[in-house]
């Protein structure tokens, strides 16, 4: 099985938009997602000083829902209030790049739109920079994660609400699964499911 370490997707379900947030590690396996006001972090429970493992993966934003790896998260729901989804990934990931840790792990971004068909990915590595367009399908999710997946791949995803989706994304056959988060248009607003390994 490939290592997918951070891993994030965006699909339909129901005609509404959908989006979840998958992290496997090797290294710092005791980490926690956590609800916290209009967003999900997720935080590291092995001492260390590494400044890139506790974060916000989840932040909403009006009608939007931005998901990531990092802390460029926040930045991206922010620059939502001025800027286009896709223009607000573009300015976001390409000011801070990737992580500067031993793996030069690369910065992921999703966005969802409440009502929208389509959802946007981003991706900043050492050597790519891209912000892609992507037209939803129900019943499928359209993936992008740190390592070992070249630009977007696509995965059948069947789900009723937003726990099922983060118990699904978690389950999902990549090895060194530590937690999952789901987000979905449930037509009133966002909600969203957290499902935690340990």
């Amino acid at each position: 099985m490939r290592y997918t370490g951070r891993m994030l997707g965006l699909g339909l379900r129901k005609g509404r938009p959908f989006a979840f947030y998958r992290l496997s590690s090797r290294s710092f396996p005791r980490r926690r997602a956590e609800l916290r006001g209009d967003g999900v972090v997720v935080i590291n429970l092995t001492e260390t000083s590494n400044p890139y493992v506790s974060y916000t993966a989840v932040k909403l934003a009006g009608d939007y829902a931005v998901i990531g790896n990092g802390t460029h998260t926040t930045f991206v729901a922010q620059s939502l209030e001025w800027e286009s989804p896709k223009k607000a990934l573009i300015h976001v990931l390409d000011a801070m790049d990737y992580e500067r840790d031993s793996l030069n792990t690369p910065r992921i971004a999703g966005i969802i739109e409440r009502g929208s068909g389509d959802g946007f990915l981003g991706f900043a590595g050492r050597d790519h920079l891209w912000v892609k367009r992507v037209e939803l399908e129900e019943g499928r999710a359209f993936f992008t994660a740190t390592y070992n997946v070249e630009g977007i791949e696509t995965l059948g995803l069947e789900f009723e609400d937003e726990d099922e989706l983060a118990e699904r994304a978690l389950g999902l056959d990549f090895p060194h699964p530590v937690l999952a988060i789901g987000v979905f248009d449930a037509g009133d607003g966002f909600r969203i499911g957290i499902k935690n390994k340990n």
